[in-house]
């Protein structure tokens, strides 16, 4: 059984004493150190690592967070360490996966990856439901207040171009709007039954 150590520093480090200790300490007998900034930033010396590993080592980080990526990638990791027979141990948060705290935490990491990606999904479906509305044109209407207007007008002779361009609304809209009202199609148009004439 051999105990592999990884280090991963970021760019604004001095240097990498810190974990190297305490992977030391933890009697790793290889520790293998990145420099790399960001969850997609290459980790050759990961790989390198990962690649070491037989069945029945132990694979030491000081913080699951070196190993970088999404938590979709860090199960997808312990997967396939498992597979392999390796053991994955996290010094600063106390994980040992030998362990049953080590199952208990994976089991709620694969959880929580799995509401993740749900709500990725469901944000997904969001964008595209209000991108597909935004491509449809809205159907205009006429306020009932405007409609109300309208019949007054009518009442009183006013040709519909006129009455249209007095409520700033279009002759086409505001015919198939008295029409839509005058046989129950508006939503709240109901109230008012005087006889309409279109001049």
């Amino acid at each position: 059984m051999s105990v592999v150590g990884y280090a991963r520093i970021s760019d604004d480090d001095v240097s990498p004493d810190r974990q190297q200790a305490a992977l030391e300490a933890a009697a790793c007998e290889r520790i293998y150190i990145d420099r790399a900034t960001g969850l997609r930033a290459r980790r050759p010396f990961l790989a390198d690592a990962l690649a070491s590993l037989r069945d029945g080592d132990v694979f030491v980080v000081t913080r699951l967070d070196r190993l970088g990526g999404t938590v979709a990638d860090l199960l997808a990791l312990v997967a396939d360490l498992d597979e392999r027979g390796v053991a994955l141990r996290s010094l600063d948060e106390g994980i040992d996966e030998i362990g049953p705290w080590g199952r208990f935490f994976f089991r709620a990491a694969s959880a929580l990856a799995a509401h993740e990606r749900t709500v990725e999904a469901e944000v997904g479906l969001a964008a595209e439901r209000r991108k597909r509305d935004a491509r449809q044109p809205r159907r205009q209407t006429v306020s009932r207040h405007r409609l109300r207007i309208a019949r007054d007008m009518l009442a009183d002779e006013a040709p519909v171009r006129d009455i249209a361009r007095h409520l700033g609304v279009s002759e086409r809209l505001l015919r198939r709007e008295l029409e839509r009202d005058s046989t129950g199609g508006g939503e709240d148009r109901a109230d008012d039954t005087r006889p309409q004439t279109f001049g």
